[in-house]
């Protein structure tokens, strides 16, 4: 009896055999490697849909930004497109003071640009652009305005306007009103609130060359004009960015400005309304424009590339400006275009 149970106590304690401990573990590392799997596959979906969230942030960002200024350029209050502005300035067709221009654009070459990048005050040849790349400069009232309330005279060095206003010694303004537009410099506003703003010449930078604006613009507005310039060179990280430069200031500190990370590379194409009805006839590059006055849309193609590298599993093939071309790493990318008019050329 106590040889039966201590058989039957052998038999219930036997362990797994080596056979079956090999097919457990087998059928373990199976499990492992599918839930490995899966999770790579995940982080990796996960990296890419994060990338292209950032991708298409940057571009609706940068588009958004461009889009608003050339909408308008060109602005010049209630006076038509067709009047052509008066410039007191000391150098009125200055790169950064030609605002009978709204448009100027800079087609890349593999070494340069066409037309040449502009040197002097408001010039591009020291931003370090990324060769191969397109910059455009655009001119307006992109600054605040406010309502001109009295003027003693056509010649007189005062000015006077609505307060409050964030008018500034220095500033480029326009005066406008339905019928006529002047371009002048502001060398000091004084008077309780800043209500008058004064013209003389003899001082400022590019200053002015006469007092007399021209006309009488009591009713109309006092505009703060801007020159703007965008183009791509590395950011803070070292990759490229759109940069945005005023082009009345010194180069050095806040300016330019950095706009948006991982913008590779922009080409434009400038639309042209020859007969000013209105509709754009033809699109061209900008070495090629025929004349910048009579230029009424702008279309823009954004390069745009991801944050991270190996992403994509070989070297993407993409087609821009009109080329197939594949990437030299494994970051992803994508193209967005799009075509913005002019509204003071397009109404």
């Amino acid at each position: 009896m106590r040889t039966l149970t201590r058989r039957m106590s052998s038999i219930s304690q036997r362990g797994f055999s080596l056979i079956e401990l090999m097919i457990a573990m087998t059928i373990g590392l199976i499990v492992l490697a599918g839930v490995g799997y899966l999770y790579l596959e995940s982080r990796q979906a996960f990296r890419s849909m994060d990338n292209l969230s950032r991708m298409q942030e940057s571009a609706r960002y940068a588009l958004e930004i461009m889009a608003r200024d050339i909408r308008m350029a060109g602005y010049r209050g209630c006076a038509s497109s067709n009047v052509e502005p008066k410039n007191v300035l000391v150098t009125p067709t200055g790169f950064a003071y030609d605002f009978s221009v709204p448009v100027n654009g800079f087609d890349a070459t593999a070494t340069a640009w066409s037309p040449a990048l502009p040197t002097g005050t408001g010039g591009l040849s020291g931003s370090s652009i990324l060769v191969g790349t397109d910059a455009i400069t655009l001119r307006g009232a992109f600054g605040g305005g406010t309502t001109v309330t009295d003027q003693p005279g056509g010649s007189s060095a005062v000015v006077k306007v609505m307060a409050p206003n964030d008018f500034a010694p220095d500033d480029i303004v326009m005066a406008t009103n339905c019928t006529l537009a002047t371009v002048f410099q502001i060398t000091n506003p004084y008077g309780k609130g800043d209500e008058t703003v004064v013209h003389n010449t003899g001082s400022g930078s590019p200053g002015n060359s006469t007092k007399d604006l021209g006309g009488i613009f009591v009713g109309g507005e006092l505009i703060k004009m801007q020159t703007k310039t965008y183009f791509i060179r590395n950011g803070a990280n070292g990759r490229p960015a759109l940069w945005q430069l005023d082009n009345h200031k010194a180069l050095g500190g806040d300016n330019p400005a950095e706009i948006a990370d991982g913008i590779e590379n922009m080409q434009i194409l400038y639309g042209s309304d020859a007969n000013a009805d209105g509709i754009v006839e033809s699109y061209s590059k900008a070495d090629v424009v025929p004349d910048w006055k009579k230029v009424a849309a702008v279309r823009i193609s954004l390069l745009v590339a991801g944050n991270d590298d190996n992403v994509t599993t070989s070297k993407q093939k993409y087609t821009y400006n009109s080329a197939l071309v594949e990437a030299g790493d494994l970051r992803l990318r994508q193209v967005f275009t799009t075509t913005v008019s002019l509204r003071n050329k397009t109404q």
